[in-house]
């Protein structure tokens, strides 16, 4: 797969100058250095959603040790994490999944329990910075001239390739070989799935550039029969009725707590199937 379309552009986590909050719950003050030490394992450029993330966590900690002290637990240290998954199975209860809920829920969602599609694609990019408007344009119509050329005489495509692409897939006569879901940028799959198969009329703009693209072959999901999916419908069915209820037992606790400094968001929680 070609770095010019399955580069991924990680930003780095920004920590601001400003002072962390003071964060308590039922008169108990968060340390600073816990939040500070929380805050790496919930990564995001936006560092105030990240303090809130790592703040939340602390508070729902705190709520559930507090808890667990109410029932008569001892807690410390060293038993602290075995004590609060040992509390959250005996206090959070939730039913697993019938049949027949399991199958209606395939039903409503066939479109989720399918094949990947598959394409066979030969590209050509003429690459430009997308911030750069003239050099935008010059790709843009060097593309459209390169199309009007392929549209006369298909076979001339990896020779333009090699002569004008800037994608190491320029040795291989533009070939990016099968692509399926999640192996290119976003922008650039948007507009590959909605092509036919054969050269496209209009070049495909992406944050590389402009791309001549021939789909060579496209062969599209294939919905699969119940029985193929049913253990992973069941999973998922399971996993969001115990997450569910986990989350109504922590917002009960939230609900009765006194918390400073931070506010609490509940959220579903995107559960792949």
């Amino acid at each position: 797969m070609s770095s010019c379309n399955s580069h991924h552009h990680v930003e780095e986590q920004k920590n601001p100058s400003e002072p962390l909050p003071i964060i308590s719950v039922d008169g108990v003050v968060i340390e600073e250095s816990a939040l500070a030490n929380e805050l790496q394992y919930h990564q995001n450029p936006d560092f105030e959603l990240v303090v809130q993330q790592a703040g939340q966590a602390l508070v729902v900690k705190q709520l559930l040790i507090a808890y667990a002290i109410k029932q008569g637990i001892e807690v410390n240290e060293k038993n602290e994490e075995e004590v609060l998954q040992k509390l959250m199975s005996e206090e959070v209860s939730y039913s697993d999944p019938s049949d027949e809920n399991c199958f209606r829920y395939f039903q409503n969602n066939k479109r989720k329990f399918t094949t990947a599609p598959l394409m066979e694609v030969d590209h050509i990019l003429l690459a430009a910075e997308k911030e750069d408007l003239p050099a935008s344009e010059v790709a843009k119509n060097q593309a459209t001239d390169i199309i009007n050329q392929l549209k006369v005489d298909p076979f001339l495509f990896s020779e333009l390739a090699s002569q004008y692409s800037a994608c190491p897939s320029k040795k291989t006569g533009g070939s990016l070989g099968q692509i399926s879901k999640g192996q290119t940028v976003p922008e650039f799959e948007r507009q590959l799935e909605k092509l036919a198969q054969g050269l496209a009329s209009k070049p495909l703009e992406s944050r590389y550039g402009f791309h001549v693209v021939n789909v060579i072959r496209k062969v599209d999901g294939k919905e699969l029969g119940y029985s193929m999916v049913e253990d992973k419908v069941r999973g998922y069915l399971t996993h969001r009725a115990s997450y569910l209820a986990i989350q109504a037992f922590i917002q009960n606790l939230v609900a009765k707590a006194d918390i400073q400094g931070i506010e609490i968001r509940f959220v579903e929680e995107n559960i792949v199937v």
